[in-house]
Protein backbone atom coordinates (compact mmCIF):
# COMPACT_ATOMS: atom_id res chain seq x y z
CA UNK A 1 0.00 0.00 0.00
CA UNK A 2 2.75 2.59 0.80
CA UNK A 3 4.47 3.72 -2.24
CA UNK A 4 7.37 6.04 -2.82
CA UNK A 5 6.13 9.47 -1.07
CA UNK A 6 6.34 12.86 -2.45
CA UNK A 7 8.37 15.59 -0.04
CA UNK A 8 4.56 17.51 0.00
CA UNK A 9 3.11 14.70 1.01
CA UNK A 10 5.33 14.05 3.76
CA UNK A 11 5.19 17.98 4.71
CA UNK A 12 1.19 18.05 5.01
CA UNK A 13 1.50 14.44 6.97
CA UNK A 14 4.05 16.33 9.43
CA UNK A 15 1.76 19.87 10.12
CA UNK A 16 -1.57 17.20 10.71
CA UNK A 17 0.68 15.08 13.32
CA UNK A 18 1.85 18.32 14.87
CA UNK A 19 -1.73 19.51 14.97
CA UNK A 20 -2.16 15.79 16.85
CA UNK A 21 1.23 16.08 19.06
CA UNK A 22 -0.46 19.96 20.27
CA UNK A 23 -3.18 17.86 22.12
CA UNK A 24 -6.19 20.30 20.09
CA UNK A 25 -7.59 16.65 18.64
CA UNK A 26 -8.82 15.24 21.57
CA UNK A 27 -12.76 15.86 22.71
CA UNK A 28 -14.76 14.23 24.80
CA UNK A 29 -17.14 12.38 23.08
CA UNK A 30 -20.27 9.81 23.83
CA UNK A 31 -19.32 6.22 22.81
CA UNK A 32 -21.42 4.20 20.92
CA UNK A 33 -22.69 0.61 22.18
CA UNK A 34 -21.75 -1.59 19.41
CA UNK A 35 -23.94 -4.76 20.92
CA UNK A 36 -27.27 -2.76 20.35
CA UNK A 37 -26.28 -2.44 16.62
CA UNK A 38 -28.42 -3.60 13.37
CA UNK A 39 -26.78 -5.27 11.19
CA UNK A 40 -25.00 -2.74 8.83
CA UNK A 41 -26.30 -1.86 5.27
CA UNK A 42 -25.08 -3.41 1.97
CA UNK A 43 -25.22 -1.38 -1.10
CA UNK A 44 -23.85 -2.25 -4.61
CA UNK A 45 -21.22 -4.96 -2.84
CA UNK A 46 -19.99 -2.23 -0.24
CA UNK A 47 -20.68 -2.17 3.68
CA UNK A 48 -22.14 1.56 4.40
CA UNK A 49 -20.67 2.52 7.30
CA UNK A 50 -20.62 6.09 8.92
CA UNK A 51 -18.00 7.83 11.04
CA UNK A 52 -20.49 7.29 13.86
CA UNK A 53 -19.68 4.01 13.55
CA UNK A 54 -15.74 3.92 13.29
CA UNK A 55 -15.17 6.59 15.66
CA UNK A 56 -17.57 5.41 18.50
CA UNK A 57 -15.16 3.79 20.66
CA UNK A 58 -11.97 5.38 22.49
CA UNK A 59 -9.26 4.05 20.51
CA UNK A 60 -6.53 5.74 22.56
CA UNK A 61 -7.02 5.32 26.09
CA UNK A 62 -6.69 1.31 25.45
CA UNK A 63 -6.20 0.91 21.74
CA UNK A 64 -8.49 -2.03 21.61
CA UNK A 65 -10.89 -1.59 18.65
CA UNK A 66 -14.76 -3.29 18.98
CA UNK A 67 -15.27 -6.69 16.88
CA UNK A 68 -17.85 -4.96 14.80
CA UNK A 69 -15.31 -2.94 13.18
CA UNK A 70 -12.90 -5.18 13.06
CA UNK A 71 -14.19 -7.56 10.73
CA UNK A 72 -14.77 -4.23 8.26
CA UNK A 73 -11.09 -5.19 8.04
CA UNK A 74 -9.89 -5.84 4.29
CA UNK A 75 -13.76 -5.23 3.39
CA UNK A 76 -15.36 -3.19 1.00
CA UNK A 77 -17.08 -0.19 2.36
CA UNK A 78 -19.07 2.88 1.75
CA UNK A 79 -18.25 5.71 4.07
CA UNK A 80 -19.81 9.46 3.48
CA UNK A 81 -17.62 12.92 4.18
CA UNK A 82 -15.67 15.23 2.97
CA UNK A 83 -12.37 15.43 1.23
CA UNK A 84 -9.23 17.40 2.63
CA UNK A 85 -6.87 16.43 -0.07
CA UNK A 86 -3.18 15.85 1.11
CA UNK A 87 -1.41 14.89 -2.19
CA UNK A 88 -2.89 16.86 -5.23
CA UNK A 89 -1.95 18.87 -7.89
CA UNK A 90 -3.93 21.10 -10.46
CA UNK A 91 -7.13 19.99 -9.26
CA UNK A 92 -6.67 16.27 -9.52
CA UNK A 93 -6.27 14.41 -5.84
CA UNK A 94 -4.02 11.44 -5.45
CA UNK A 95 -4.39 10.91 -1.77
CA UNK A 96 -6.64 12.80 0.62
CA UNK A 97 -8.19 12.53 4.43
CA UNK A 98 -12.31 11.80 4.56
CA UNK A 99 -13.24 13.50 7.02
CA UNK A 100 -16.64 13.57 9.07
CA UNK A 101 -17.23 17.43 9.07
CA UNK A 102 -16.26 20.36 6.95
CA UNK A 103 -14.69 22.04 9.90
CA UNK A 104 -12.87 18.96 11.36
CA UNK A 105 -9.19 20.06 10.86
CA UNK A 106 -7.77 23.17 10.05
CA UNK A 107 -10.68 25.72 11.52
CA UNK A 108 -12.43 23.25 14.19
CA UNK A 109 -11.44 20.42 16.34
CA UNK A 110 -9.12 17.70 14.88
CA UNK A 111 -10.47 14.23 14.69
CA UNK A 112 -9.45 11.46 16.70
CA UNK A 113 -7.30 8.67 15.17
CA UNK A 114 -10.75 6.52 14.19
CA UNK A 115 -12.85 9.50 13.01
CA UNK A 116 -11.32 9.93 9.80
CA UNK A 117 -9.57 8.10 7.04
CA UNK A 118 -6.56 8.34 4.55
CA UNK A 119 -7.66 7.50 1.45
CA UNK A 120 -5.25 6.78 -1.39
CA UNK A 121 -6.42 6.55 -5.17
CA UNK A 122 -5.20 3.68 -7.65
CA UNK A 123 -1.54 3.98 -9.07
CA UNK A 124 -1.95 6.14 -11.81
CA UNK A 125 -5.74 7.52 -10.92
CA UNK A 126 -6.46 10.62 -9.40
CA UNK A 127 -9.48 12.10 -8.71
CA UNK A 128 -11.35 15.81 -9.32
CA UNK A 129 -10.64 18.12 -6.19
CA UNK A 130 -14.26 18.16 -4.91
CA UNK A 131 -14.05 20.60 -1.69
CA UNK A 132 -17.16 21.41 0.50
CA UNK A 133 -18.98 19.02 -0.85
CA UNK A 134 -20.47 15.30 1.04
CA UNK A 135 -18.86 12.79 -0.89
CA UNK A 136 -19.59 8.89 -0.82
CA UNK A 137 -16.26 6.85 -1.10
CA UNK A 138 -15.89 3.00 -1.43
CA UNK A 139 -13.11 1.30 -1.37
CA UNK A 140 -11.13 -1.86 0.79
CA UNK A 141 -10.90 -0.65 4.26
CA UNK A 142 -7.62 -1.52 6.42
CA UNK A 143 -7.61 -0.78 9.86
CA UNK A 144 -4.01 -0.25 11.75
CA UNK A 145 -1.83 2.64 12.11
CA UNK A 146 0.56 2.03 9.00
CA UNK A 147 -0.44 5.24 7.11
CA UNK A 148 1.65 8.30 6.60
CA UNK A 149 -1.30 10.12 8.59
CA UNK A 150 -1.69 9.10 12.08
CA UNK A 151 -4.81 7.57 11.18
CA UNK A 152 -6.16 4.26 12.24
CA UNK A 153 -8.11 3.65 8.88
CA UNK A 154 -6.48 3.42 5.42
CA UNK A 155 -8.82 2.76 2.19
CA UNK A 156 -7.76 2.71 -1.17
CA UNK A 157 -10.45 3.85 -3.29
CA UNK A 158 -12.68 2.49 -5.89
CA UNK A 159 -15.09 4.83 -6.01
CA UNK A 160 -15.52 8.34 -5.74
CA UNK A 161 -19.19 10.36 -6.14
CA UNK A 162 -21.26 13.54 -4.99
CA UNK A 163 -23.44 12.32 -2.29
CA UNK A 164 -27.14 12.72 -2.63
CA UNK A 165 -28.22 12.31 1.01
CA UNK A 166 -25.86 13.27 4.05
Amino acid sequence: MLRSIPLTKILVALVILFVFLLGVNYQSREELDYSKLEALEVEDGATKVSFKFLGGFDYSEDKKIPEPVIVLNGEVVQVAGFMLPVDFDSGEVNSFLLMNSRMACCFGVMPRENEFIYVEMPEGVTTKFMTDMPINVSGRLEIGEENLVGSLYTMDALSIKKADNF
